[in-house]
Protein backbone atom coordinates (compact mmCIF):
# COMPACT_ATOMS: atom_id res chain seq x y z
CA UNK A 1 0.00 0.00 0.00
CA UNK A 2 1.41 3.36 -1.03
CA UNK A 3 0.60 6.49 0.92
CA UNK A 4 0.40 9.62 -1.18
CA UNK A 5 2.20 12.72 -0.01
CA UNK A 6 -0.09 15.61 0.91
CA UNK A 7 -0.64 18.08 -1.88
CA UNK A 8 1.28 21.29 -1.58
CA UNK A 9 -1.22 24.10 -1.87
CA UNK A 10 0.87 27.18 -2.31
CA UNK A 11 3.99 28.18 -4.15
CA UNK A 12 5.88 29.00 -0.94
CA UNK A 13 5.46 25.41 0.32
CA UNK A 14 6.56 24.01 -3.05
CA UNK A 15 9.66 26.21 -3.13
CA UNK A 16 10.52 25.28 0.45
CA UNK A 17 10.28 21.56 -0.29
CA UNK A 18 12.27 21.90 -3.53
CA UNK A 19 14.96 23.86 -1.70
CA UNK A 20 15.15 21.19 1.01
CA UNK A 21 15.43 18.41 -1.58
CA UNK A 22 18.11 20.34 -3.46
CA UNK A 23 20.13 20.84 -0.27
CA UNK A 24 20.05 17.14 0.55
CA UNK A 25 21.55 16.17 -2.80
CA UNK A 26 24.38 18.72 -2.66
CA UNK A 27 27.85 17.27 -2.20
CA UNK A 28 30.05 18.66 0.56
CA UNK A 29 33.08 20.66 -0.48
CA UNK A 30 36.36 20.68 1.41
CA UNK A 31 35.37 23.98 3.03
CA UNK A 32 32.03 22.46 4.10
CA UNK A 33 33.82 19.50 5.69
CA UNK A 34 36.16 21.84 7.56
CA UNK A 35 33.15 23.71 8.95
CA UNK A 36 31.47 20.45 10.02
CA UNK A 37 34.72 19.24 11.63
CA UNK A 38 35.07 22.55 13.50
CA UNK A 39 31.46 22.26 14.67
CA UNK A 40 32.06 18.71 15.92
CA UNK A 41 35.31 19.74 17.63
CA UNK A 42 33.58 22.58 19.48
CA UNK A 43 30.77 20.21 20.48
CA UNK A 44 33.37 17.79 21.86
CA UNK A 45 35.06 20.63 23.76
CA UNK A 46 31.71 21.64 25.25
CA UNK A 47 31.06 18.09 26.44
CA UNK A 48 34.52 18.01 28.06
CA UNK A 49 33.95 21.39 29.73
CA UNK A 50 30.53 20.30 31.04
CA UNK A 51 32.16 17.18 32.50
CA UNK A 52 34.85 19.28 34.18
CA UNK A 53 32.21 21.68 35.48
CA UNK A 54 30.26 18.79 37.01
CA UNK A 55 33.32 17.57 38.92
CA UNK A 56 34.87 20.88 40.01
CA UNK A 57 34.36 22.34 43.47
CA UNK A 58 36.91 25.15 43.51
CA UNK A 59 35.19 28.52 43.05
CA UNK A 60 37.94 29.98 40.84
CA UNK A 61 37.87 26.98 38.51
CA UNK A 62 34.08 27.10 38.37
CA UNK A 63 34.24 30.75 37.27
CA UNK A 64 36.85 29.90 34.66
CA UNK A 65 34.77 27.03 33.31
CA UNK A 66 31.70 29.25 33.07
CA UNK A 67 33.60 31.67 30.80
CA UNK A 68 35.06 28.83 28.74
CA UNK A 69 31.62 27.28 28.30
CA UNK A 70 30.20 30.63 27.21
CA UNK A 71 32.99 31.04 24.65
CA UNK A 72 32.53 27.49 23.36
CA UNK A 73 28.78 28.03 23.08
CA UNK A 74 29.33 31.18 21.01
CA UNK A 75 31.72 29.29 18.70
CA UNK A 76 29.19 26.50 18.35
CA UNK A 77 26.44 28.99 17.43
CA UNK A 78 28.75 30.62 14.88
CA UNK A 79 29.54 27.34 13.11
CA UNK A 80 25.93 26.18 13.32
CA UNK A 81 24.73 29.41 11.68
CA UNK A 82 27.41 29.03 9.03
CA UNK A 83 26.17 25.52 8.27
CA UNK A 84 22.60 26.78 8.01
CA UNK A 85 23.60 29.62 5.68
CA UNK A 86 25.48 27.25 3.39
CA UNK A 87 22.78 24.57 3.54
CA UNK A 88 25.23 21.93 4.74
CA UNK A 89 23.77 18.49 5.38
CA UNK A 90 26.08 15.96 7.04
CA UNK A 91 25.23 12.42 8.04
CA UNK A 92 21.58 12.98 7.19
CA UNK A 93 21.45 15.93 9.58
CA UNK A 94 20.52 19.31 8.17
CA UNK A 95 21.94 22.21 10.16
Amino acid sequence: MTIAAPALTNTREKKSVMKLLARKTRRLTREDMEIVEALEAVKSDMEFLHNCFDHTTDAILVDSLVYELKAANLKYQYYLNLCKEKGIVHGGVSF
